[in-house]
């Protein structure tokens, strides 16, 4: 039977469908109903993934030379060379040529202008032309990739690789320096030596075209040629062109009647010398010098094939290239042959001591301090052999006698005469060359000589006689020669290229030129010097 389901209901007690009277007593176990605010419940949290982020892939370490690139830690070689013009990508650093041809003969030591400053790497420049020491107006006209102050500059180990001028040192570009050939950092006058050639020469044939630099602040340059094994042949300078290709020296052209800008006669026994700029109104232009030089048999003898010869070039420099007043002309006087007069008491005569006074006095009106090195005696067979000139051949004798006097110096004998058969029209002072050895001692043309005896015991005429013949040796010519112009060629008893000197600010009457030092005789009051002339004369390697 099934159970009744309001029972059941209301055991559970829970109401039925019977009514229930109602009671104001609540039941003791049911708690009263009270009204609780809500609380404010945060929401579970929810793991969201993050957004994804691009990773990119890690580039290349290890390129090979060559490779395009985009910085230096993807080249194997550290260096990824992105300079406009430059055709490297990664390359190898170098300091040199000669490293980069042995990897591959098309390189060459290039500049990389890096953010970080300049560096040297194995490139190219894409059509680049211009050798080291060429006229260049930006960096892609060179093949090294650098133009420094008009001329592009090669990279450079050492002095070895770098032309006649410039030496191998550092060169600030931006943050960095590199090293090229450049020239050297001057505070002051100073002559730099460089040697050309030194060696067999064919005689008579000559040497190919030989360069050298010549810095913007270079004052003159001054080539020399030279016979090391003798005296019987004749040195030249046969061939110097300027950094525009000027023609300044033209063995092939020369004559008595063609005035060349660098004023010589081109050859002379032993050594020859040529200095440029040789006139005023020539300025030196800084840039790429070429020399051609030769020994010549004299035809009069056994001809020779070959011979030792040493081509070099004295270059000059001083701040802004400016030939500067006070500059000192180095003097030594060697005596042979005069009565009471030697090395021990010529401080204290005063004939040849007021002569030396007023030498310098004249030359100092032009900028040139007169410094006396010393005194020396030849030794007593030379005394007696030399006491008067008597040949030409004795005269080259008696230069010869300077090769124990080194250094910057001119030599200056003082013998008792000179011959009038000397063949030496007359003189009373000679010197070795127009022009002479510049500080080169022991050759038939190293110093000049002066006459004691010939001077008449007057010291304003052995004073002038120094003073020209010093003038002679530092390059002026006579202001206004004995003999008229040439005309023709093979004409006789004519002077060279009209009979007056290469400046502009010397007379060109004999009036006005017998005024002069350089007028070719002397009357013992002609002392004047021009402006021209003092400029000439600083610009010679010797003084400084």
């Amino acid at each position: 039977m099934r159970p009744n389901l309001c029972l059941l209901l209301a055991l559970a007690g829970l109401g039925c469908g019977a009514s229930v009277t109602p009671s104001n007593t609540p039941p003791a176990d049911v708690p009263p109903v009270v009204d609780v605010p809500p609380v404010d419940v945060p929401p579970a949290p929810v793991d969201v993934p993050p957004e994804p982020v691009d990773v990119p892939p890690v580039g290349p370490t290890d390129l090979p030379l060559g490779e395009a690139c985009m910085s230096d830690q993807e080249c194997a070689s550290g260096v990824c060379a992105q300079t406009p013009g430059v055709v490297a990508g990664c390359a190898q650093p170098c300091g040199d040529d000669e490293a980069c041809i042995a990897i591959n003969s098309q390189l060459a030591c290039v500049l990389d202008r890096a953010p970080g400053g300049g560096r040297l790497v194995c490139g190219q420049v894409a059509g680049a032309e211009t050798e080291r020491a060429g006229a260049c107006s930006e960096d892609v006209e060179c093949l090294s990739g650098f133009c420094l102050d008009g001329l592009c500059r090669n990279a450079c180990a050492d002095d070895s690789v770098c032309p006649a001028g410039w030496r191998c040192g550092a060169q600030a570009v931006g943050a960095r320096s590199v090293q090229v050939c450049r020239a050297n950092p001057i505070t002051g006058v100073t002559v730099e030596d460089y040697v050309l050639f030194d060696g067999p020469s064919a005689v008579d044939r000559g040497t190919l075209p030989l360069e050298v630099v010549a810095p913007p602040d270079t004052v003159s340059l001054t080539w020399v040629t030279q016979d090391l094994a003798g005296t019987d042949l004749y040195a030249a300078v046969t061939n110097v062109t300027a950094p525009d290709a000027r023609a300044l020296v033209d063995y092939r052209t020369w004559s008595a009647l063609r005035e060349q800008p660098v004023r010589m006669i081109p050859s002379r026994l032993q050594i020859n010398a040529a200095t440029f700029p040789g006139r005023m109104g020539e300025p030196m232009v800084p840039g790429l010098f070429r020399s051609s030089h030769a020994l010549l048999n004299d035809r009069g003898g056994a001809s020779v094939a070959t011979r030792p010869m040493r081509a070099l070039v004295r270059v000059k420099r001083a701040p802004g290239g400016v030939a500067a007043n006070g500059w000192t002309l180095r003097v030594r006087v060697v005596l042979g042959g005069i009565a009471g007069l030697n090395a021990t008491n010529a401080r204290a005569n005063a004939r040849l001591q007021g002569a030396l006074a007023r030498m310098g006095a004249m030359y100092a009106t032009v900028g040139v301090n007169v410094i006396v090195e010393g005194y020396a005696d030849l030794v007593p067979a030379d005394a007696a052999r030399f006491a008067v000139i008597d040949s030409q051949d004795e005269l080259r004798a008696l230069f010869q006698r300077s090769a124990a006097i080194t250094g910057d110096v001119l030599t200056v004998f003082l013998v008792r005469g000179i011959s009038s058969s000397a063949g030496l029209e007359n003189a009373i002072g000679i010197a070795g060359s127009i022009n002479g050895p510049p500080g080169i001692p022991g050759t038939v043309a190293s110093g000049v000589v002066a006459s004691w005896d010939n001077t008449f015991g007057r010291n304003d005429l052995l004073a002038q006689v120094l003073a020209h013949e010093c003038g002679h040796y530092l390059g002026l010519w006579h202001t206004m020669e004995r003999n008229p112009g040439c005309t023709t060629a093979g004409q006789a008893d004519c002077s060279l290229w009209g009979g007056v000197d290469n400046l502009t600010d010397t007379p060109a009457t004999m009036s006005g030129a017998a005024r002069y030092l350089m007028y070719w005789t002397t009357s013992g009051s002609n002392e004047l010097l021009s402006a021209g002339q003092g400029l000439m004369m600083r610009g010679n390697p010797i003084i400084h």
